[in-house]
């Protein structure tokens, strides 16, 4: 995990992204971040009281959201603090292409920006200065700076397996994650595919930047050394998913319900998050936190560049990462925020229950998503 945010800094200073790195600003965006104090302008201490405020005369502001847990804590939000927010739920690839368009036209419409897919957000969004990063003061004095630079982490979550297993509840019915390449597991998988899926995309990122894992956990279930028809491990463990007849499915809702109507062994690949609905009662399955590996996700969130409402951005930044405004994931995910607690039915549930956790380090990642893509529309 910590090697992730190490490349995420070191990118980020090689862009010149990273507040106080001394890239010289631009006059007019200068200006905007000295009228709304951020950056270099942020204050030392923020009176909350006055930018509450000064929300209050803002024009509405929209947020772009990659989840529909957004639309309630933004309606409470408008009532407590009288101002007007939109929220507009998409898929992170929809909400980058979104903002990278509308800034290279000119049009500045994103007020607050909240997503996953990190190395894209880097690559087509920082790149352009189109989202400014902006850490609340109290915040900052006791968050870990990993998850605050060159945006501030709203959330974490992870890609884990999903389980059934009919014979033996509470047991994963495999000893590696080899095993799900093999015969007895010939339509017993499921999972969204990389194309259309940032979780599953970072998921495979991790696999093959991990490959010399992946070779040691195939020799350990197959009992000798790996003979390689692609470059490596990582790569060779999608072939054999899809060659294996992987079920792709649209969303991790589909994989849910996938697993949930299994009547014999089988595995599904989605966030964790979506095992709050096994607490409900809506699915059945289990969480593989030991087994297989799981892959950590960063969710960013920032404001947009050049927004005529910064105060609002920042009143709501502070709220989606306080105890209350971040009630809806604080459940399910993993708050960057130190001073919440996670919440509800999963609150024992944290970073520390995965003893495999991987990372994708952001250097690799743009190259290997491309590499990734042909591939698997190759295989495909």
């Amino acid at each position: 995990m910590l090697k992730f945010f190490k490349h995420v800094v070191i990118a980020a200073l090689v862009m010149g992204l990273v507040a106080g790195a001394g890239s010289v600003l631009a006059a007019e965006l200068d200006a905007w971040l000295q009228s709304a104090e951020l950056g270099e302008y942020q204050p030392v201490a923020e009176d909350w009281d006055a930018i509450a405020e000064a929300a209050q005369s803002e024009p509405p502001l929209t947020l772009y959201t990659d989840t529909s847990r957004a639309f309630p804590v933004v309606e409470q939000f408008n009532e407590l603090f009288d101002v007007e927010v939109e929220a507009i739920n998409l898929r992170g690839s929809e909400i980058i292409e979104r903002v990278r368009r509308e800034w290279d036209a000119g049009l500045y419409n994103a007020g607050v920006v909240m997503m996953g897919s990190a190395a894209l957000v880097y690559d087509q969004l920082l790149s352009r200065n189109a989202v400014t990063r902006y850490v609340p003061r109290e915040m900052e004095a006791v968050i870990d700076p990993r998850s605050t630079d060159p945006l501030l982490v709203h959330r974490y979550s992870v890609g884990v397996w999903y389980y059934k297993n009919a014979d033996n509840p509470g047991q994963p019915p495999y000893e590696n994650i080899w095993e799900m390449t093999t015969d007895s597991w010939n339509n017993r998988v499921a999972m969204s595919s990389p194309l259309a899926s940032g979780t599953t995309m970072e998921y495979f990122i991790g696999l093959v930047s991990n490959h010399e894992q992946m070779e040691a956990m195939y020799e350990e279930y197959f009992g000798e050394p790996i003979e390689l028809t692609t470059e490596n491990a990582g790569f060779e463990f999608i072939k054999g998913l899809l060659e294996n007849d992987v079920r792709l499915v649209t969303s991790f809702r589909d994989v849910a319900d996938a697993v949930t109507r299994a009547d014999d062994h089988f595995a599904g690949f989605g966030s964790q998050s979506a095992y709050r609905q096994v607490v409900t009662g809506e699915y059945d399955f289990e969480l593989d936190t030991q087994i297989t590996p799981a892959v950590l996700s960063p969710r960013l969130i920032g404001i947009g560049t050049y927004t005529e409402s910064p105060n609002t951005a920042k009143l709501l930044i502070r709220y989606l990462t306080s105890q209350e405004g971040g009630d809806p994931w604080w459940g399910a995910d993993f708050p960057a925020n130190p001073m919440v607690e996670q919440t509800g039915a999963m609150a024992d549930l944290n970073l520390e229950s995965f003893d495999k956790l991987w990372d994708t380090p952001l250097d690799e990642q743009l190259y290997l998503r491309d590499q990734i893509t042909d591939f698997f529309i190759l295989y495909q």
